[in-house]
């Protein structure tokens, strides 16, 4: 250092020949140790090593976040592509791409895994963080750290005895003060700063070691002292100002815990040759992209799984043909805390774990079950069957057991489906020109606190019934993740997403020619039934209300139904009634793509009833030139009918049209063709009332396909996207939206 030009003592190596050589002790590189506030001065012949040993663990870490940016940039560049007609010919080298990118990231993985030690309950191998002030020079120039962060194995560090190294405390005396400390704590005892005055004063207060102890250290003057005081002074204000990055707080504390400081090393903070990316942001690029609060150790991440393109599912039920989901992602929104968060990030394989009320993402270490290669799961999707395999329904445990993990924000997140958009909109556009021909939408999102959730569906691999006033959703994380993935998403559906949710389930049934869907409970099933008919009537706010009471139940919507067709088909307002019912459907028709045959059903019987208070009813004429009974009940028939999207729903529309949209061949007398003519009979009767519009039915039950039109978006029959759907869309999945990771995050 300053003095290192300067011999200290002589020593005689060689009393034969009587040689006095100048002995210099060794120079010292000096760190700071923030979760110990000690200064930590090693000697010469340490150094080398030590740099060795956190150059490699800093290399594996960094490697891994170069793979996994040139991974997700290969899955980028591969649904540009493939959402783009014209580009569609590199399609299959970028799809090679994505898959060796894949595996490399798995092998620097690995490699990391290797150094880290194995992952137990407790949290990986714990490592030490430390902070160089003052690095060794070697022929004239600098050399030692290229990082603001060094850390290292603890197990290494503690094995550095004396002659190696020596600790520099900047706490006073008094250990248990924290007024001491350079942090600054609430009443709550939370480091909520650092006291860049205080670090300052306990820096010349600090004891050094005596001269003739093994270490030399330099010497005390001001440049030394002014070095070590800009360097640490420099990092506290990082800190201090990554609590609160474009005047939002994205940190409340600062935290120097082992989990904190794993945290910061995995998110490759030793990467940055400046203290951080911006006011201690920094910037983690991935399919996990994430954004690291420096101070804090806590990463806002953003994961699309098994990636942002999707793959496809589908269902094998039993005895029957298999059912295809269409494609499906997971879009989850979590805080990287500590060991479990650590592990997210490092690990090939992520598994859901609960602890207490709340779901947390953590990794799991499964070689032989990985997620499949990027081209292998583009084609083959993922097939699954009603029942989850033992052993996969995850882990329950306490914060303690992983390391004190903070799961106060739990996820956020849901599981989206490709959902396909009209057809008109895109057919035969090309480049600028194009539109998305499907677009990804939450169908059910993952829910804030699990707590009345326990034990939803045991066993199964996707589940859906209606709890807590909401319709919830179990959803094993192997179909969102990949083989090998454990535990299972429980999710729930609020009702500002009731109608993707209804999207979603509308077109389940469709691609099942509307046959029995036995991923939904029957009395869920029936349940959003009731709720699409209810939401059209003034029994609509009752309805929210109920939606938004953790203690209701189905048995609570069929009980609001009953009240609602007592008032809507009988006494003095129900023609009344009636009419404000029809004119909600005609106002916007295309809301019913998202019912069930059994709403549509019911919603025909509604309309239909009639009696002495409807003839006399003066608002019961439309509002043409020339009066005309029933003339908006009419129109929403038609509306209804000209939802229907195959013969099948047509068959099914017409069994349901009862008085709470139950099934009539099941007590009916009749087959099930006689009862649809006798149906469209009494249809017939009713739209003969008035201007006569019974024709209509006949041109309506005419045009209706036979068979599914896969992968087209659910359509009016009298539209021509309706009738451009022919056979299985060539389109879908290709133009859907897949990227880029965020809204202000491009990937490089």
């Amino acid at each position: 250092m300053n003095v290192q030009s300067e011999p200290v003592a002589q020593n005689t190596l060689s009393k034969k020949n009587g040689n006095a050589v100048d002995v210099y002790h060794a120079s010292a590189t000096v760190y700071f140790r923030p979760d110990t506030e000690e200064l930590i001065i090693l000697a010469e012949e340490a150094c080398d090593d030590f740099d060795r040993h956190w150059g490699e663990l800093l290399t594996a870490v960094n490697d891994v976040h170069e793979a996994g940016k040139a991974y997700s940039s290969a899955i980028e560049n591969y649904g540009n592509a493939f959402s783009t007609p014209s580009e569609n010919a590199a399609e299959f080298e970028l799809e090679d791409s994505a898959t060796t990118q894949q595996k490399i990231l798995d092998e620097k993985k690995a490699a990391l895994r290797d150094k880290l030690g194995d992952f137990t309950p407790a949290g990986y191998e714990t490592v030490v963080e430390l902070i160089p002030v003052i690095t060794k020079k070697k022929h004239g120039r600098r050399s030692g750290p290229g990082s603001k962060y060094v850390y290292v194995k603890k197990g290494y560090y503690d094995q550095l005895g004396a002659g190696k190294k020596h600790t520099v405390s900047l706490k006073a005396k008094d250990k248990a003060s924290a007024a001491e400390s350079i942090f600054i704590y609430d009443k709550n005892g939370n480091r909520k700063g650092i006291d860049t005055q205080k670090l300052k004063e306990q820096l010349t207060k600090a004891e050094f070691p005596k001269p003739d102890t093994s270490i030399e250290l330099f010497s005390l003057d001001k440049e030394d002292i002014g070095e070590i005081d800009k360097t640490l002074t420099d990092w506290a204000d990082c800190w201090n100002n990554s609590l609160i990055v474009d005047g939002k707080e994205i940190g409340n504390h600062v935290d120097v815990s082992a989990g904190a400081q794993f945290m910061r090393f995995t998110a490759n903070a030793g990467a940055s040759g400046e203290w951080d990316a911006k006011d201690g942001k920094l910037s983690i690029k991935g399919e996990a992209s994430a954004v690291l609060a420096i101070a804090q150790g806590s990463a806002s991440a953003t994961y699309y799984l098994p990636d942002r393109v999707g793959w496809p599912l589908a269902y094998t039920p039993e005895n029957a043909d298999i059912l295809n989901m269409g494609m499906l992602r997971l879009y989850l929104e979590t805080e990287l805390i500590g060991f479990v968060g650590a592990s997210a990030q490092i690990e090939s394989q992520l598994q859901v774990t609960t602890i207490g009320a709340k779901q947390i993402l953590m990794g799991k270490r499964d070689p032989e079950n990985t997620l499949p290669r990027f081209n292998e799961r583009r084609i083959s999707g993922k097939t699954f069957h009603k029942k989850m395999k033992e052993g996969d329904e995850g882990v329950t445990s306490s914060a303690e057991l992983f390391g004190g993990a903070k799961v106060e924000a739990g996820l956020k997140g849901g599981v989206q489906w490709l959902k396909p958009v009209a057809a008109t909109a895109y057919q035969g556009k090309m480049g600028e020109w194009a539109k998305a021909a499907a677009e990804y939408v939450d169908f059910c999102n993952i829910g804030s606190s699990i707590t009345g959730m326990a034990g939803l569906g045991g066993g199964a691999t996707f589940y859906c019934t209606f709890l807590n006033g909401k319709f919830c959703f179990k959803i094993a994380a192997s179909l969102c993740c990949g083989l090998g993935a454990k535990g299972a998403f429980l999710c729930e559906v609020g009702y500002e997403k009731l109608a993707d949710f209804g999207a979603w389930l509308a077109y389940q049934l469709y691609g099942l020619d509307y046959h029995f869907f036995e991923l939904i409970v029957e009395d869920a099933f029936k349940a959003y039934s009731q709720i699409c008919v209810m939401l059209l009537s003034d029994m609509k706010d009752k309805v929210v209300q109920l939606l938004d009471k953790i203690d209701t139940v189905t048995d609570k919507i069929s009980d609001t139904f009953y009240d609602f067709q007592k008032s809507i088909t009988d006494g003095l307002n129900a023609s009344s009634k009636r009419n404000q019912l029809a004119k909600e459907l005609n106002t916007n028709p295309e809301k019913l793509l998202n019912f069930t045959p059994e709403a549509k059903g019911n919603l025909l019987y509604l309309l239909t009833r009639h009696g002495f208070w409807d003839h006399v009813d003066i608002n019961n004429r439309g509002d043409g030139f020339i009066p005309d009974i029933y003339h908006d009940r009419k129109k929403a028939i038609i509306n209804i009918l000209s939802s229907i999207q195959t013969r099948r729903e047509w068959t099914k529309v017409m069994t349901h049209c009862s008085k709470d949209g139950t099934d009539l061949a099941l007590s009916h007398p009749m087959s099930e063709d006689a009862l649809v003519a006798w149906q469209e009979s009494e249809l017939r009767t009713f739209l003969q009332e008035g201007l006569n519009r019974d024709d209509e039915l006949d041109i309506i039950k005419s045009r209706i396909r036979d068979q599914v039109a896969w992968g087209y978006a659910l359509a009016m029959n009298n539209t021509y996207d309706y009738k451009l759907a022919q056979g299985t869309n060539p389109l879908y999945p290709r133009m859907g939206e897949f990227g880029p990771l965020s809204d202000n995050q491009a990937l490089v």
